[in-house]
C-alpha cells in the first residue's frame, strides 16, 4: 500500500475520538471505535457525530486507495474531501464497539462515492453512510 504525506500526517480527530483503522485495501477499509461516555449524546447512547466520524474515516481511507495519481506538473499531494454525506441511522446503544466497513461504489476521475456500513460487534446494522468525495490539491 502506498502512503502519501497526507496519509502519514497525525490525525487530531483520531486522538480525540479514538478510532482505529484495522484493515486497508483498494476494495475496503475497516475502522472501529469503542463506546465511551464522552462519545454519547444526552440519552446516553452513541452520538451521531461519533458514528459519522467513524464512517468518514473509513470512507476517506478507501478513497485514498482509489484516487488516480495527480496528472498536473505541480506534484502537489491530493486529499479526498467530502462534499456530501448522507446517513441513515437504524439503531443505537450504549456499549461495545462499532465497526465501519467502507467500499467504493463509484470511482471516477472527478468524484468518488463511498458506501460505509456501520455495525456493532454482534453484526447488528447501526447506520449506512454514503459519502461523495472530490480529490483536492494540498497546497
Amino acid at each position: 500500500m502506498e502512503h502519501n504525506d497526507a496519509q502519514q500526517r497525525p490525525s487530531q480527530m483520531r486522538h480525540l475520538v479514538g478510532y482505529r483503522v484495522v484493515e486497508t485495501s483498494k476494495e475496503k477499509v475497516v475502522a472501529e471505535i469503542d463506546f465511551r461516555d464522552d462519545l454519547s449524546q444526552s440519552m446516553g447512547v452513541w452520538h451521531a457525530g461519533a458514528i459519522i466520524t467513524l464512517a468518514d474515516t473509513a470512507a476517506t481511507g478507501v478513497a485514498f486507495q482509489n484516487m488516480e495519481p495527480s496528472s498536473d506538473q505541480s506534484g502537489s499531494e491530493r486529499f479526498p474531501v467530502a462534499i456530501q454525506i448522507s446517513a441513515s441511522f437504524l439503531r443505537n446503544s450504549n456499549k461495545g464497539k462499532l465497526v465501519a466497513e467502507a467500499v467504493p461504489i463509484h470511482v471516477g476521475r472527478r468524484t468518488l462515492v463511498i458506501q460505509t456500513t456501520v455495525r456493532n460487534e454482534e453484526g447488528h446494522h447501526f447506520a449506512t453512510v454514503t459519502t461523495t468525495m472530490v480529490p483536492v490539491s494540498m497546497e
